[in-house]
């Protein structure tokens, strides 16, 4: 039995390589691997004909969270270029490039929706999406280094609260290839190289990220000498308190939040608030209640949004005092009526600019006093008549006695 078990458990285990091994041969290659180089001059293994490299977006916020991400695509285009450079491998062997030959194709478009939800920081978290590549319809006319060129165009970023990064729009790729082993026909991939600048190549230089200034890169991604394209958001959380009124500590009143964003950004975004686990769709203006002791905060306002929030008093027997603490908060107003607001006195959050990072939460401390009226009645209506009349006994009598002494 003890032989049976083991016969069987090395047949699921050479099954489970055997899978492996090909669903890995069905996988394209991927460029951030061994160094932004891929393959090597191995006649026993060829490289996929499909290849995958990065576009990146990097989301700032002042907490380590998760934001909803901007409404922005990226197209993207790849053809062959004439660009003759020479490339000169370790050992000091070189190659001119070839035009790449038509066929190539690239994912068309990649794009970021604000129903997804992006990691966010206050350093800037890369957020990565796929572009494929694929080179399986290229027919090559022999072996040597191919060089394509690729194109990122987004013509809107800006509009969509997106900052533009120092990355260049433009990568070039490198593809070597060589004559089939033997018993196989058709030329072969055996590496693949993206560079940032199309230039000459020289892999004896001393520098380990960039080869003559070419620059190896795995893509639209962020280098230690260039910024990605970047999203800023940041939070804004109000809380409040009752005083004098126990009795509608738990009642909750209604707030109105209201966006304005910067003149050169356009549509909705959506927002994380605290109250609900599901994304909240801007328009306008949010609305909202607040009970004594709670707080709300929305998540991931863009930045250069302008943010008003307007109390509502809507307890029509109470009256009361308003203040607030916190950032840009100065209301000092009375909330009467029913469904009185504090009007122009709401707080405005103005924040930094669109392309500017927010350093810190915006948080507003709303607090009613509930006014206490002073006591009337019979007293306090006949008083300031007494007043008036005892002024004006007394002016009766020294008008009287002034008179007599000067009759006298």
């Amino acid at each position: 039995m003890k032989r049976i078990l083991r016969k069987v458990t090395s047949i699921c285990v050479a099954t489970a390589v055997v899978a492996a091994m090909g669903l890995a041969s069905l996988a394209a290659e991927n460029i951030s691997g061994n160094g932004t180089v891929v393959g090597d001059n191995d006649p026993a293994d060829p490289l996929e004909t499909s290849l995958v490299i990065e576009k990146e977006l990097r989301a700032y916020n002042p907490e380590t969270t998760q934001v909803y991400a901007p409404n922005v695509s990226y197209t993207y285009s790849i053809a062959g270029i004439d660009a003759q450079k020479v490339v000169t491998d370790t050992d000091g062997i070189k190659a001119t490039t070839k035009e790449g030959p038509a066929g190539a194709t690239i994912t068309s478009t990649i794009e970021w929706t604000d129903d997804e939800l992006i990691d966010a920081s206050p350093s800037g978290e890369p957020n990565t999406k796929d572009i494929t590549i694929d080179l399986s319809s290229v027919t090559f006319t022999g072996a040597g280094v191919y060089r394509y060129e690729i194109t990122e165009t987004c013509a809107d970023k800006a509009a969509k609260g997106v900052t533009d990064g120092a990355i260049a729009e433009v990568r070039y790729l490198d593809v070597y290839v060589r004559d089939p082993k033997s018993g196989e026909s058709g030329y072969q991939i055996y590496g693949y190289v993206l560079f940032e600048n199309n230039n000459n190549i020289d892999a004896t230089s001393t520098t380990t990220d960039t080869v003559d200034n070419a620059v190896k890169t795995e893509g639209f991604v962020e280098t230690d000498d260039l910024s990605a394209d970047s999203y800023y958001t940041y939070n804004v959380t109000v809380s409040k308190t009752l005083v004098n009124d126990s009795a509608n500590e738990g009642h909750g009143f209604p707030f109105e939040f209201v966006f304005t964003k910067d003149t050169n950004v356009t549509g909705d975004f959506n927002l994380v608030a605290s109250y609900q686990a599901a994304a909240l769709a801007m328009t306008d203006s949010v609305e909202t209640t607040i009970a004594h002791g709670a707080s709300v905060t929305y998540t991931g306002i863009p930045c250069g949004t302008k943010v008003d929030i307007i109390e509502t008093n809507d307890i029509a027997t109470a009256a009361y005092k308003v203040t607030t603490t916190g950032a840009d908060a100065n209301v000092t107003d009375l909330l009467v009526n029913y469904n009185e607001t504090t009007g122009d006195d709401a707080v405005e959050i103005n924040t930094t600019a669109v392309g500017t990072a927010a350093t810190a939460n915006f948080t507003v401390a709303f607090t009613n006093t509930f006014a206490l009226i002073s006591p009337t009645g019979v007293a306090m209506a006949v008083i300031p008549f007494v007043i008036l009349l005892a002024f004006g006994i007394g002016f009766m009598v020294v008008s009287t006695k002034k008179r007599k002494e000067d009759q006298a």
